[in-house]
């Protein structure tokens, strides 16, 4: 599916429909054990003392239609549960009632129970529904529900993810679980596995600055494994759910506009750009030129397009549209939703950079970085439901982020007199997923549960010409180090799944069948303009300004030379094949008026990667790094709940991490933002995990949780990044260390502060703290008072291992006025960013304070309008090294407001 048909495709379903009639009045809800919690399909619900009725799907849900107003009672049954009658369900003129039905399972004894009256639990807040499906999850997890990401400030999935127990965000972009870093997550979207794709910063993780939260129907992060879920995570998995299909009409617009104090309406250096860049693609106007052109034909044919130019920054602005609703077809059932959203933003950071190495500095510069920034994504959804036991799904995702960078700075460099340097880059990406899925339901072979999916997925970047220029200011400013760079990744993904539930004596038995495919290529040409090439009588070409010097008039004889930077340029071919087949046992128990949960079993995972590329940088010989590893990765889970109210959780799990590919892929890159080098080390393993919890949680009432865990983790082979000093600058790489322990403990709390005094109702607190310690083994090598090599095994903290991680958020909310006031804060320990050769060389990013405020107001019912303010305390993200703590560098952002508005029709 090409691009314009895609976005054809989301503007047709957006706008269609907004004359069709509105539905009749209805009636739904979900029926579930009462025990697992599990969602119960083919129980038949019956409005009493009328013809209307409905059995629930595969999800539980069910939906009767054309209810006249007024107050009924339902009978509710399924086979091998008792029957539940509910009283007092009362429908108004609206229609639209949404209850909650539990069912007990029919002890072995009983033949025949009478009906049990209950009171239907009504589902008033998606909070609390969120905090209910985790009471009863299998699983240790949290998860942020869609009615607390209304009360924030946040716009991506990684400013929601900072505020779930023990996640920290890095670069706005990665995630860190249980202060292990982005590359032991996992990630899926929609179910399917997604990890990130990017030229510069390549890695193994998601980045989440890509999903906007307004697209985002839930938000898990899964903590402890079970046999049916990926067996390549440790710290935590995330699953992002984008839009569910609606049960009523939804038509939403919303718009909105921020100010950013360093940086709105101020001046703001940018490039030449593209005509497309407003759309986040680069129109053709910074790809290499046509033909096989090379030297200085290529030079001349390039555009002079160094000149940088100054503008004001216009106000940050974001707009959306969502519209889904669902139509019967006989006795079949459509629903849909599309939404379309578009995000502009401007930035600027303060930087410094003074990396040092055994004491002494490598080079010191300071400046500013102009980054201007669009993303736009749509989603398109379908769900066709053939019967009550069978269900077709469709969904397609597609994200478009550019990012164009313009750096300006001056210093010292390692060698030689002051110098001034500038960097102007573009960024693209984007991200297609589509996934066909299937669930069905064999009612007569006793609810055998059948799941199916196919997906697809393309992942690009590219960075096309990449633009870097130094001018040493000696007695004469004179045109000095550059590069021009063209780099691009295309990634194709496949894959299909197969599931089968079969329900044995009141427990569940699954299995299932998973195979994955990944195809990667990589490319890099870089050039560089030889200034040593110059020749009397063209001496005055080194002290032109940056405008003129690269003009093509400037490249020829006695003039400068167009050359390749070999060191800079090269490729990859990657590919990964996966099988994985599991099979786990869901068992709920009831001993003594004790109920239990034992949920486990073993997933075996067959991976097989390879990453050809050259032996070495200055050895074109051909080479492969293969990893070919088969893993048997066995998982308990048990829940023991004494009271209704409360849960002690245990697990057990093993798992594993495997490299990326540009982590395996000999190839150097010169990552000019954080002035570093980075060569992937083709000798890698895969690291193995064992990973053992502990969670205590109770439900005080309804939307309030008090949980405290305890988890460890063993690690064998761990993979880590490391920093390699060069005479130049540093080069960044990864090993394996052989061995590491990473423990530690969580406490979380989300409590109405009604219980002090009934003026507090309103107010309610949310709080999670973490505190982590990590030790792992390395060789330590020194050298005695005789000259003599000294090698020790020492241990040091993890790399990226943050010692603590602390959430806390005040809550007003008042449902009446339709007002809700939220204070966030958000703190993390000083932790490694980056391991050196010796511990004094180590790098940390120190700890800072980002404080966040939101307030939403609701005007005339359909009108929402939502202030925003982050960042506050405009605090600095500052690295240090050595045992001075000696600064390393600095990013300073300003705070930034933003308003928002948003009609539903």
């Amino acid at each position: 599916m090409n691009r314009k048909m895609l976005i054809a495709g989301y503007l047709l379903f957006v706008l269609v429909g907004g004359a069709a009639a509105a539905h009749a009045t209805s009636l739904r809800g979900v029926v579930l054990d009462a025990a697992s919690g599990e969602k119960l399909s083919a129980a038949t619900v019956h409005v009493v003392g009328t013809s209307l009725g409905a059995t629930t799907d595969l999800d539980g849900s069910f939906m009767v239609l054309f209810v006249p107003p007024g107050a009924y009672e339902l009978r509710v049954s399924c086979e091998g549960y008792g029957t539940e009658l509910v009283k007092g369900v009362e429908v108004g003129e609206k229609g639209i009632v949404e209850i909650e039905i539990k069912l007990e399972r029919k002890s072995v004894q009983e033949y025949k129970i009478d009906d049990l009256v209950v009171s239907a639990d009504r589902i008033l807040s998606t909070e609390a529904a969120v905090l209910a499906e985790r009471q009863l999850a299998a699983t240790i997890g949290d998860a942020i529900s869609v009615e607390m990401v209304a009360k924030s400030p946040d716009a991506t999935s990684s400013d929601i993810l900072k505020r779930v127990t023990g996640l920290s965000i890095v670069d706005n972009k990665f995630v860190f679980i249980r202060g292990v870093t982005d590359r032991y997550n996992g990630t899926t979207l929609n179910g399917v596995s997604v990890t990130s794709t990017d030229t510069d910063v390549d890695k193994k993780s998601f980045t989440f600055d890509i999903i906007p939260s307004n697209l985002i129907a839930s938000t898990t992060v899964v903590k402890s494994a079970t046999p049916d879920l990926p067996g390549d995570f440790s710290g935590g998995l995330v699953q992002i759910r984008t839009l569910e299909f609606p049960e009523e009409r939804i038509l939403k617009l919303s718009a909105s506009s921020s100010y950013d104090g360093d940086v709105s309406t101020k001046g703001f250096l940018g490039s030449q750009g593209g005509d497309k860049d407003w759309l986040g693609y680069d129109d053709g106007s910074r790809s290499l030129p046509p033909g096989d052109l090379k030297g200085n034909d290529l030079a001349r044919a390039l555009p002079n397009s160094w000149t940088t130019r100054e503008r004001t920054a216009p106000l940050n602005a974001s707009y959306g549209v969502t519209y889904g609703d669902h139509h019967g077809i006989g006795r079949m059932e459509l629903g849909y939703v599309a939404a379309l959203l578009y995000r502009s933003n401007y930035q600027t950071t303060a930087f410094e950079e003074r990396p040092t190495y055994d004491g002494f500095p490598i080079f010191h510069f300071e400046g500013t970085r102009y980054k201007r920034s669009v993303l736009w994504g749509g989603l398109l959804d379908l769900n066709l439901k053939l019967s009550a036991a069978n269900k077709v799904s469709f969904r397609n995702n597609y994200i478009q982020t550019g990012e164009e960078m313009v750096s300006v700075s001056g210093g010292l460099p390692a060698s030689g007199e002051y110098t001034e340097r500038q960097t102007i880059k573009w960024d693209e990406r984007t991200l297609h997923l589509a996934q066909v899925s299937g669930s069905h339901t064999v009612t007569r072979l006793r609810n055998v549960g059948l799941e199916w999916r196919w997906y697809r997925s393309n992942s690009e970047a590219e960075e096309p010409d990449r633009r870097h220029v130094e001018f040493e200011q000696g007695v004469w400013r004179t045109f000095k180090d550059n590069y021009r760079s063209w780099s691009a990744i295309d990634e194709q993904g496949r894959g299909f799944g197969l599931d089968l539930a079969v329900p044995v004596a009141g427990a569940k038995v699954k299995a299932g069948w998973l195979g994955e495919s990944r195809d990667r290529e990589f490319t890099i040409d870089a050039f560089s303009t030889d200034p040593s090439s110059v020749r009397n009588p063209n001496y005055e070409l080194l002290v032109l300004p940056v405008g003129t010097v690269f003009s093509p008039e400037n490249y020829g004889q006695n003039k400068f030379t167009f050359v390749p930077v070999t060191v800079f340029t090269g490729e990859y071919e990657a590919d990964q094949r996966l099988s994985a087949w599991y099979a786990m046992l869901d068992a709920p128990l009831e001993l003594a008026r004790h109920r239990f949960r034992i949920a486990g079993g073993a997933r075996v995972e067959d991976s097989k990667q390879s990453v050809e590329t050259v032996k070495a940088i200055d050895d074109p010989s051909p080479f492969t790094a293969r990893i070919d590893k088969k893993d048997v990765l066995p998982s308990v889970a048990f829940t023991y709940a004494p009271f209704s109210r409360l849960n002690l959780r245990l697990a057990y799990n093993h798992s594993v991490n495997r490299p990326e590919f540009r982590e395996m892929a000999n190839v150097l890159y010169y990552d000019l933002d954080r002035t570093q080098n980075v060569k992937g080390n083709p000798a890698l393993k895969r690291a193995y995990i064992r990973n053992y919890d502990v969670r205590v949680e109770a439900f005080p009432n309804t939307g309030e949780v008090l949980a405290v865990s305890y988890f460890y983790k063993d690690l064998e082979d761990a993979i880590e990044e490391r920093l390699v000093p060069t005479p130049e600058r540093y080069m960044r790489t990864w090993f394996n260390s052989p061995d590491g322990k990473n423990y530690g403990w969580e406490f979380e709390v989300r409590k109405s502060l009604g219980f002090v005094t009934k003026y507090l109702e309103r107010f309610s607190v949310a709080g999670n703290y973490t505190r982590v310690t990590s030790a792992v083994e390395y060789e330590d090598a020194r050298t005695d008072a005789l000259g003599n090599a000294v090698i020790t095994t020492a241990t040091r903290v993890m790399q990226g291992q943050a010692p603590w991680t602390a959430n806390l958020s005040l809550l007003f909310s008042e449902p009446y006025w339709g007002t809700s006031v939220n204070v966030l804060f958000n703190k993390v320990g000083r932790r490694i960013d980056a391991v050196g050769d010796t511990r004094d060389e180590d790098v940390y990013e120190e700890p800072r304070e980002v404080v966040d405020l939101a307030i939403n107001q609701r005007v005339f019912e359909r009108w929402d309008v939502k202030f925003s303010a982050r960042n506050i305390g405009a605090s600095d993200q500052t690295y240090t090294s050595g045992p001075l703590r000696e600064t390393f560098a600095t990013l300073s952002r300003g705070k930034s407001y933003s308003v928002s508005l948003s009609f539903n029709f």
